[in-house]
């Protein structure tokens, strides 16, 4: 049998390889994908999708960049096709959670009333009756005039996140307050902010007046984006150049925001202790899907449109992520999926232990040993005891079964989470 002491070791090893700035953002990571097997079928998952009745998220995911030329009615009507197609599987399911990113980057407010009709004639949207939802517009500040706010929540969205540039100008601040100020005249559910780290040109002084300015502004949500995932950098040549610099900023934002008196989910989803996100995590029902923590229950997201990814049970997906092959693919008909994935039994454990170290930054190891029949106990003592050693502090501690991250652990989610899942890939049974 292998040696738990020998596990927890290599899956430091290989997590502080992998991850050499304990500092960053954790929630765009999970679940790891070299615990995926490729699949080449999906009809059966049609058919179990076709039958559900439980509560959906979906991602509209527009480029979230300007092109040489307009992107035109082409991608549109292929966006509208892949809607269309993806009605009789997923059509009879409550939509709870939608995202819909940089709408007015490329289109007209007619153009977004089209789509959303559309989208409602082929999904059960949930706007119009009094269940819970959460349908989310993410803006840059040049989408997020008055007008385009007020269509938003005409066609139901009752939630608005801004995406800041990585260094505003002057101009872009009083921008900002002028659209915070429209944005709270509608009464959102959620106003928010996404705040990016990490470019070269950032330091930290500018981090701190930069965070100055949102606090002022007190949204309801604030969420770190690393800038090796929004530019889709290389992350190890990121670490490599800019890692400490990264790494100094994650503990800046991560401490001033602490101590304003947000919550966090993961370390990287600040939400103020009203916000509906902050109220599921103290009751136990957050849920998590790849791109988005929610209050409305629903696991599945299904995603439209290039690059956007879906999760669906055990099977993950991801569209083809070049406009052109994607518009080329839906003018035949045919889903512009490009990779299928599906979890193993040791990959569905990583992604609940993933699930609840970010959610509620604790970990349930009897549960997690019965339900999957691993020996988790002794892996889980190991790791503590190395971490608590290695940073002379305590990042974590075990009571009863259940493992518990200090406010320090938190800031170190990635790391802790890396190695947790490095080593549950080669935990044995239990006897």
């Amino acid at each position: 049998m292998n040696n738990p002491n020998a596990l927890a070791s290599q899956s430091f090893d290989l997590a502080a390889q992998q991850h050499p700035h304990l500092l960053r953002s954790a929630s765009y990571n999970y679940p790891h994908r070299c615990a995926f097997k490729a699949v080449d079928d999906g009809d059966t998952q049609t058919v179990n999708q076709r039958l559900s009745i439980s509560p959906l998220a979906i991602w509209l995911n527009l480029p979230a960049r300007r092109f040489d030329t307009a992107l035109g009615r082409d991608f549109l009507d292929s966006l509208i096709a892949e809607i269309t197609l993806r009605k009789e599987a997923f059509g009879r399911r409550p939509v709870t959670q939608l995202l819909l990113r940089h709408p007015f980057l490329h289109y007209q407010g007619a153009d977004i009333t089209e789509l959303m009709h559309l989208l409602a004639s082929n999904f059960r949207l949930n706007h119009r009756d009094n269940s819970p939802i959460e349908y989310c517009a993410e803006l840059l500040l040049e989408e997020a005039e008055g007008a385009n706010l007020a269509l938003l929540k005409g066609l139901g969205f009752n939630e608005f996140l801004l995406s800041l540039p990585a260094s505003p100008s002057r101009g872009d601040y009083e921008k900002l307050h002028a659209i915070w100020q429209h944005a709270r005249e509608f009464a959102a559910d959620s106003l928010g902010v996404r705040l990016p780290y990490g470019y070269p040109e950032q330091d930290l002084h500018s981090m701190r007046a930069l965070l100055d300015q949102i606090l002022s502004l007190k949204p309801d949500r604030i969420l770190l984006t690393p800038a090796s995932e929004l530019d889709r950098w290389n992350l190890q040549d990121h670490i490599h150049e800019h890692g400490s610099n990264s790494a100094s900023q994650f503990a800046l934002i991560y401490n001033a925001l602490r101590h304003a008196g947000y919550r966090v989910l993961g370390n990287d989803c600040f939400v103020i202790g009203r916000d509906s996100l902050a109220i599921a995590q103290n009751q136990n029902r957050l849920r998590r899907t790849a791109i988005a923590y929610n209050s409305v229950n629903a696991a599945d997201l299904l995603g439209l449109g290039p690059a956007a990814s879906s999760q669906l049970g055990s099977r993950y997906e991801s569209n083809l992520e070049a406009i052109q092959p994607y518009i080329e693919n839906l003018q035949l008909h045919k889903l512009a999926i490009d990779k299928v994935l599906q979890l193993g039994t040791k990959a569905k454990a990583c992604r609940v232990v993933a699930d609840q170290l970010l959610c509620y930054h604790r970990l349930d190891i009897h549960y997690i040993e019965n339900r999957y029949e691993l020996a988790l106990a002794s892996l889980a003592e190991n790791i503590s005891w190395e971490f608590n050693a290695e940073a002379n502090m305590e990042l974590m501690r075990i009571h009863n079964g259940l493992l518990q991250l200090s406010d320090d652990g938190i800031m170190r989610l990635l790391f802790i989470s890396d190695t947790f899942l490095a080593g549950l890939l080669k935990t044995p049974k239990k006897d």
